[in-house]
């Protein structure tokens, strides 16, 4: 009753989540080109994805895997194709070698070795629901220190590449969930998600996930024992879902982001580095509040000319624009509203933003969705663009 008198209040005065106000970029968020500059090291139709296992960088580009060779320049080197799409990718030093987990569709994990072969016990090890509910639109994958695997299940109505569908439908049914291979168990830890999109296993013990419609990360701790309340049968080759736990709280980590808060990556000296794969704008923000007319454009537009954010832009005079993002005398005004753009964000180890990289409006290196340190640089996938970066963290140029 109160939080529906307090929606109300939200909407007569327009406060709260009917403000369409946007955090401002200034300060440490204040637009750069360090995205925009970076060196291009491969460009890969379908560019997704990206894992770091210590030593090796590894790439998700459609239905193929890829290992980035670093040493005398950068070459994709193509190690699988599977048979769908690969929507999330992770990898983890596993008995001396290294093991994958993939999501195909959106709806399958898939866990095997880097070479191809399954783990050491038979067939490779799949996925496809958790707590009773099939996987629909599986996005980020993480382990942790234990070998689990973290996923983020953005949406129970809207497939993974729908994911404009589900901002614009005000989307609210993503959760967060815990596989533990070894246990042939797997859980929901947080459900009823705007979208979740990335997760990490944080230092201190807990969990990070983005929900990307409320623009923030969440802090949610891990089960005291996990696996343990698992009420699913032994987990064969295909594991048909497990138990719930979603009823741990749930603590913001970062919030009232200006963009919205995609795949993490733990950073070399500690905290970690966040994708923003969209960033918001007022237009949206208004769009997103006035209901007649959004179910209206929904049904009646071509969602390649919605007005919403998108991971490229300016590749059709069919496309919104606002008058502030019209150029004059050739120029476009530094302070456009972005239709798409490139963000990533270095947060400390005390939850607050340290830096940015950016590719502002008019660039080309937008909708970045995923990153990883590796020591010496931070690669960042344009999939707007479908290119690999790498941003130099040490030496001349390095990135601030």
């Amino acid at each position: 009753m109160l939080e529906t008198l307090r929606g109300f209040a939200d909407r007569l005065l327009g406060r709260g989540d009917a403000a369409i106000t946007v955090p401002v970029m200034d300060g440490v968020l204040k637009p750069n080109r360090a995205l925009e500059e970076a060196a291009v090291v491969a460009t890969l139709e379908g560019l997704d994805d990206l894992a770091w296992d210590g030593s090796t960088l590894w790439a998700s580009a459609g239905p193929l895997l890829y290992r980035i060779e670093r040493a005398d320049g950068h070459r994709a080197l193509p190690v699988q194709r599977f048979e769908r799409e690969i929507t999330a990718l992770a990898v983890q030093p596993f008995g001396g070698a290294c093991r994958s987990a993939v999501a195909l569709g959106g709806t399958q994990l898939r866990l095997l070795s880097l070479a191809g072969a399954a783990p050491p016990g038979g067939n490779a090890l799949t996925l496809e629901a958790v707590a009773g509910q099939p996987l629909r639109s599986v996005n980020a994958l993480a382990f942790d220190a234990m070998g689990r695997l973290l996923i983020t299940d953005g949406s129970a109505e809207h497939d993974a590449g729908q994911w404009c569908h589900d901002l614009m439908s005000h989307g609210a049914t993503g959760r967060l969930c815990l596989w533990d291979p070894s246990a042939r168990q797997a859980e929901e830890l947080a459900r009823n998600l705007r979208h979740a999109r990335g997760a990490l296993a944080s230092s201190d013990g807990s969990l990070l996930v983005s929900e990307s419609w409320r623009h923030r990360v969440l802090r949610v701790p891990y089960p005291s024992a996990p696996g343990s309340t698992a009420r699913g049968g032994v987990l064969g080759p295909t594991v048909p879902g497990s138990t719930a736990r979603s009823g741990a709280p749930r603590v913001t980590q970062v919030g009232e982001l200006p963009g919205y808060p995609s795949r993490m990556a733990p950073a070399a000296d500690g905290g970690f580095w966040l994708s923003c794969f969209i960033c918001r704008t007022q237009l949206v923000e208004f769009v997103l509040r006035e209901h007649a007319y959004r179910k209206r454009m929904l049904r009646e537009i071509d969602p390649r000319y919605w007005i919403a954010p998108a991971l490229s832009s300016g590749d059709s005079f069919l496309e919104p624009l606002q008058g502030a993002g019209v150029k004059q005398m050739g120029r476009l005004k530094p302070w456009a509203p972005p239709r798409s753009y490139g963000l990533v964000l270095r947060v400390d180890r005390q939850g607050q933003v340290s830096s940015s990289l950016h590719s502002p409006a008019g660039g080309k290196h937008h909708g970045i969705t995923a990153i990883a340190d590796t020591g010496d640089a931070l690669y960042a996938v344009s999939k707007g663009s479908g290119r690999l970066l790498r941003i130099p963290l040490t030496g001349a140029g390095a990135a601030a």
